[in-house]
């Protein structure tokens, strides 16, 4: 919902997913792909998250390792067909920042995270000279009907095989080491709890 319904995806578009290495980066990237993106660019902050948004389908990953807002948007320029049309982020910071200098007049960036920070240091001159949309996503606004569309996209494109993301399974004894891993960027993937084995 937050690249078609807030971010209005259109068919033959160029997206830049940032964190791509995570759960929802990776559905993003996917999900931009079965709505009609024409490219996808992924933006990650490991080795084991360029991997993923490489398995994920991304024609191009830029490596988030730095906070110099002017290296990142050179870094999404080189690897970009031309200006962006939408950005997805769930990052919020130095990407977004750099991201939305890559944006097309009239381009949309969509925020539904701060995991890199809280605030984010995107110039006046950006959001004016192009009249970029800058637009806020929370899955609490939706409607029964928009969420029900939405997990059943999901699930459809889970089952046919398009939509997946790297996860983890761990016995439930295993959590809290599991969960430290994750919180030190180590798994693997999204950790799931096996009960019962």
């Amino acid at each position: 919902m937050a690249l078609t319904w807030r971010g209005e995806l259109a068919a033959g578009e160029q997206v830049l997913v940032l964190g791509a290495g995570g759960v929802v980066g990776q559905a993003a990237v996917q999900l931009a792909r079965i709505a009609g993106a024409r490219r996808v660019i992924a933006g990650a902050r490991s080795p084991a998250g360029r991997e993923r948004a490489e398995r994920a389908g991304a024609d191009a990953v830029v490596t988030l390792d730095t906070e110099d807002v002017a290296e990142l948007a050179e870094r999404f320029r080189a690897v970009a067909a031309g200006p962006v049309d939408l950005v997805l982020d769930p990052l919020f910071g130095a990407p977004a920042a750099a991201a939305a200098r890559t944006l097309r007049a009239g381009g949309r960036l969509v925020n539904l995270g701060s995991s890199a920070a809280e605030t984010c240091p995107i110039d006046s001159a950006t959001i004016r000279s192009r009249s970029l949309r800058l637009l806020g996503y929370t899955n609490n606004e939706l409607a029964p009907e928009q969420r029900a569309a939405a997990m059943t996209l999901i699930a459809e494109q889970s089952a046919l095989g398009r939509l997946a993301v790297a996860y983890e399974a761990v016995p439930l004894k295993d959590a809290e080491a599991a969960w430290r891993r994750q919180a030190d960027g180590l798994a693997t993937g999204r950790i799931v709890l096996t009960v019962g084995e």
